[in-house]
């Protein structure tokens, strides 16, 4: 009883279901007492976490993040995310299942940038939409400059644009995203942003809370400047 009241007490600290604690703690003894050894892990291209499924569509991603979590481990919420292939849409929807609908919303995000697969994202995103599906997407908002086009008026079916935004001008930006877009990234990200308030419903613009990094600035950044939402996402702390 001790054991569930605890599990209880967890799923409620950190916003996530008794499921998602369960998945957790049997990954973390497995790997801490080597239970299983000589076990796989089992790759996951779809994965639950709370009521939302994540379409884990790619590990490619332009940028090389100082906080980036995959660089230690590619397991979020206990499940494992690193790809051997990129799947196909028909292994994404014969992994999302015949419901997708029952889900609050489908999310693309794994550890990669998922708009590096444009077309994929179209197509998927367009045939849950028809479903009844609500559609958000976790970005780094570099796709015009990956792409050579800008990209945001083919993504009106999206509900929901989350944007990496993660500094307040360009120099922070630089030292802690270490892209290779160079001094063009943070420019194209804020144009991103504007461009996104045009078709997309809600644009939120994020920051990871990296020590150092002026939270409140960022803010200022999103809120006033550009006039979308803004959320801080805790340092350390994926999913």
């Amino acid at each position: 009883a001790n054991v569930v009241d605890t599990a209880r007490v967890l799923a409620d600290t950190r916003g996530v279901t008794i499921e998602d604690v369960a998945r957790i703690t049997t990954l973390n003894a497995n790997d801490l007492f080597a239970l299983h050894p000589e076990a796989e892990r089992d790759v996951r291209i779809t994965y639950k976490i709370r009521n939302s499924l994540y379409l884990n569509i790619t590990n490619r991603c332009s940028n090389h993040c100082t906080f980036c979590a995959k660089f230690k481990s590619y397991t979020v919420k206990g499940h494992y995310l690193r790809l051997s292939e990129e799947p196909t849409e028909a292994e994404l929807f014969r992994a999302i299942g015949p419901n997708p609908h029952e889900y609050d919303e489908i999310v693309f995000c794994g550890y990669g940038e998922p708009l590096i697969r444009l077309d994929l994202v179209k197509s998927i995103g367009l045939r849950l939409k028809k479903m009844g599906c609500k559609i958000r997407i976790d970005t780094d908002g570099l796709a015009n400059l990956f792409h050579g086009k800008n990209v945001l008026p083919e993504l009106k079916f999206v509900d929901t644009i989350s944007v990496s935004l993660n500094a307040p001008n360009s120099k922070v930006y630089q030292e802690i995203i270490r892209t290779p877009f160079g001094d063009d990234a943070y420019p194209a990200i804020l144009f991103f942003l504007r461009e996104a308030k045009k078709h997309i419903a809600k644009v939120v613009a994020s920051a990871v809370s990296v020590p150092g990094v002026d939270m409140e600035a960022c803010r200022k950044v999103a809120e006033d400047d550009i006039g979308v939402l803004f959320r801080v996402r805790e340092y350390n702390r994926v999913g």
